[in-house]
């Protein structure tokens, strides 16, 4: 991936792409519904949702794409999961890949807990050497056999220098639940609500992580590949 670097934080964080830079005023985003595309689908997004900012935190953080369960990979919205049976919506669907919308919801949420970071996703066009990764792997993103909006992740987070991760990281499954589902809209709503949630443990341990990382990652212990669950 080509890196610019960037003047502070700012330059860091901002692409056309929606990257946000630590201090990021985006939490009072509402989930949108966006409109209407060919065939009748009707376009829904997730949103930022606030958090309590807090100091700490590495320099610059880089978001990985997450990983996706296939069923759950798709344009159309998976409105339910039964543990046997996906419902899909005929109607409703994602503006964009759910991994897209879900790396950069998840960035712009650690942006605005970490207001020191400058937090982008990867494969962005303007970016920096990482000080940490970040890596979701995303099972359940529904609502759930109980009617409740379910998320179900793998969450990883990983020290990074010299543009590679090195040494001892985390690695948490992560279950939440939130409000009804209801229609598409709550649901995706209460999605939002939960990404927020996992924002949280994640700015939790992104803050143990020094602001600087060591020129030489060997030094710190030797690079290591970092762990990613993949349910593709």
């Amino acid at each position: 991936m080509a890196r610019v670097k960037p003047n502070g934080l700012a330059g860091a964080g901002l692409t056309r792409r929606n990257v946000l830079a630590g201090g990021a005023s985006l939490g009072l985003m509402a989930v949108t519904l966006t409109g209407c595309a060919s065939g009748g689908a009707a376009l829904y997004t997730l949103a930022v949702v606030p958090g309590q900012p807090q100091a700490g935190g590495p320099r610059f953080v880089e978001v990985r794409l997450p990983s996706i369960a296939s069923g759950l990979d798709r344009d159309r919205i998976v409105t339910a999961d039964s543990g046997y049976r996906l419902s899909v919506s005929a109607t409703d669907a994602w503006s964009d890949s759910l991994a897209a919308q879900i790396g950069h919801t998840l960035a712009g949420d650690l942006a605005q807990r970490l207001p020191g970071s400058g937090v982008f996703v990867e494969n962005d066009t303007a970016a920096a050497d990482p000080q940490a990764y970040v890596d979701v792997s995303i099972s359940r993103f529904s609502t759930g056999p109980s009617g409740l909006v379910e998320l179900d992740a793998l969450l990883s987070v990983q020290p990074a220098a010299a543009g590679a991760p090195y040494g001892p990281g985390t690695l948490q499954r992560i279950t939440l639940s939130g409000a009804q589902g209801g229609n598409t809209m709550t649901m995706v709503q209460g999605l939002s609500q939960l990404l927020g949630q996992l924002a949280d443990v994640a700015a939790q341990q992104l803050r143990q992580i020094p602001p600087t990382a060591p020129t030489d990652a060997a030094q710190a212990g030797g690079q290591a590949n970092t762990p990613r669950a993949n349910h593709r």
